[in-house]
């Protein structure tokens, strides 16, 4: 898939299917995208994915599935470093303000997808704003970042990480902004598509990896 088609189906509103990819090696995300995820996403900000391991990977990968690249922060050059690597877009970690969204969309120059990450009180009080910023391509929820900021860590079912969802789905309904979010599970995240969030990610290779091996070794012992 093309990162055009890509950003065709994501406005589209179709689901857009991913898994977070923290370990730098090409043949992580080669072997990943082989089992049909709609896009990866590579992690510069808790994974070791910098410009130089994004376009290793993205040159293994070959086009076959688009990558969004998370960044480490809002430095404008680390951004124009990162929007440089060829991968379908950019998602920009801790955006709080639609002046810290016109900064991301400034430093990217048009070089892909800008999807901003809204994961803290005070974004969530200024989503409609950011939703409305020219060149954001979607909005990304950071569950475990939010939860924190609200005081209630980890707590994916409590009153006020559900209001802050809705809050975010509305203002961006409004404004007809595509909508995403990381959740742990498969589970966990497809019950958010009824919602609206379409951009989904869940897991991690490393939890990938981890399961995998669990499962084997309950069927080696029987």
């Amino acid at each position: 898939m093309t990162p055009s088609a890509f950003r065709e189906r994501l406005r589209a509103g179709e689901p857009l299917l991913g898994t977070l990819v923290q370990i730098p090696r090409p043949e992580v995300a080669v072997r990943l995208a082989r089992q049909g995820f709609d896009w990866l996403f590579l992690d510069g900000e808790h994974g070791g994915y910098g410009p130089f391991e994004t376009s290793r990977t993205l040159a293994a990968l070959g086009g076959t599935t688009p990558c969004l690249l998370r960044v480490p922060n809002q430095d404008p050059e680390v951004i124009a470093d990162a929007a440089a690597c060829g991968a379908a877009g950019l998602i920009v970690p801790h955006v709080d303000s639609a002046a810290q969204a016109e900064a991301a969309v400034r430093a990217v120059q048009g070089r892909g997808l800008v999807v901003v990450q809204v994961e803290s009180r005070e974004a969530v009080a200024e989503v409609g704003a950011i939703a409305r910023v020219p060149g954001v391509d979607a909005v990304f929820v950071g569950p475990y970042d939010l939860t924190t900021s609200l005081g209630i860590p980890e707590r994916f079912d409590h009153p006020d990480f559900l209001g802050a969802l809705e809050t975010i789905r509305a203002a961006c309904r409004a404004t007809g902004m595509p909508l995403g979010l990381f959740r742990m599970t498969g589970v966990e995240a497809r019950q958010h598509l009824a919602q609206g969030f379409t951009l989904l990610a869940a897991g991690t290779d490393g939890t990938l990896l981890e399961a995998g091996a669990q499962a084997l070794l309950a069927a080696l012992r029987g």
